[in-house]
């Protein structure tokens, strides 16, 4: 009896299914594998996002204040180093071409960093300005980890400047109100600014130096309160390069600086009279005061 021979056609389908299903990208051996997901997808994704342009821009706000104040204990390499890792993310998760999957060690090394900071900095006085600004900073920090980790925050304000008690001097203007009056500073009426300008840069520095005596010891409440007049000397100089470097300035242009100015003065005047400094400003600080009145009103 002969033996029967296969049939060569149904041969070759069976050899070369799996070829076939290789080929086609299917294979019945394993249960295919899941696609990772990230760890931000959709809105989530952009609120990391504009968390992490805010946290730039707070650091460094609170940097550029550290500096203005001349607080050289607080401004050290580790947050040269935070400022820098926040950057970086930033840059990250604005690249549209190639968004990153990934950013939990990302937002770990910066809270990392900033813990860090906030304890090696725990015990450093620093102005009322650099304080809320490293607040805010914090802030935003903690809602890129809850984020992170699943859960849902919301943006925090844009602004979020504390307000500014009410202003306790009034206005007498010393220049003409009218509109007629022209909106750009020349010639007799710019040099009385540059002069009120400078003024202010001296008498300023004056009640800071007579505040600040050498050999005083001071609470942390005081020596906050003179990082802050150092703060406003620095603003002091700002008007007066501003106000000089042109044969014309529109008023607009500084008028804005001059009742920002004018809103610091009227906070520290307040924290002023509640400490024996204000004794040793004396009569320089009442002169920050008026000269201030005087250059809103030629600013109008």
């Amino acid at each position: 009896m002969r033996r029967s021979r296969p049939n060569s056609a149904l041969l070759a389908i069976v050899l070369l299914a799996p070829l076939v299903a290789v080929a086609c990208g299917t294979t019945y051996s394993s249960t295919p594998p899941e696609t990772p997901r990230a760890d931000l997808e959709g809105y989530r994704y952009e609120r990391m996002r504009l968390l992490s342009g805010r946290l730039v821009d707070r650091l460094q706000a609170t940097r550029d204040e550290l500096r203005a104040t001349r607080n050289r204990e607080a401004d050290t390499p580790l947050f040269a180093d935070l400022l820098d890792r926040a950057r970086r993310f930033r840059d990250r998760m604005e690249n549209a071409a190639d968004p990153p999957r990934y950013v939990r060690a990302d937002v770990g090394e910066i809270d990392r960093l900033a813990r860090e900071y906030d304890v090696q900095t725990r015990s450093i006085s620093a102005s009322t300005r650099a304080a809320e600004s490293w607040a805010a900073s914090q802030d935003l920090i903690d809602r890129m980890e809850r984020l992170v980790s699943g859960g849902d925050v919301d943006l925090p304000p844009v602004t979020e400047v504390p307000p500014y008690p009410p202003n306790p001097y009034p206005s007498t203007p010393t220049f003409p109100t009218d509109p007629s009056y022209g909106s750009v500073l020349s010639g007799s009426a710019l040099e009385d600014v540059r002069r009120m300008a400078h003024e202010l840069v001296v008498r300023a520095t004056l009640a800071r130096d007579n505040a600040e005596r050498p050999g005083t010891p001071y609470g942390d409440s005081d020596r906050r309160l003179l990082a802050d007049l150092s703060y406003f000397v620095s603003g002091a100089k700002e008007l007066e390069t501003r106000t000089s470097s042109a044969s014309g300035v529109d008023r607009r242009d500084v008028r804005a600086f001059i009742d920002r100015l004018g809103e610091d003065a009227r906070r520290l005047d307040a924290s002023l009279r509640g400490s024996p400094a204000l004794s040793r400003a004396g009569s320089d600080w009442n002169e920050v005061i008026r000269l201030l009145q005087r250059l809103s009103d030629a600013t109008r």
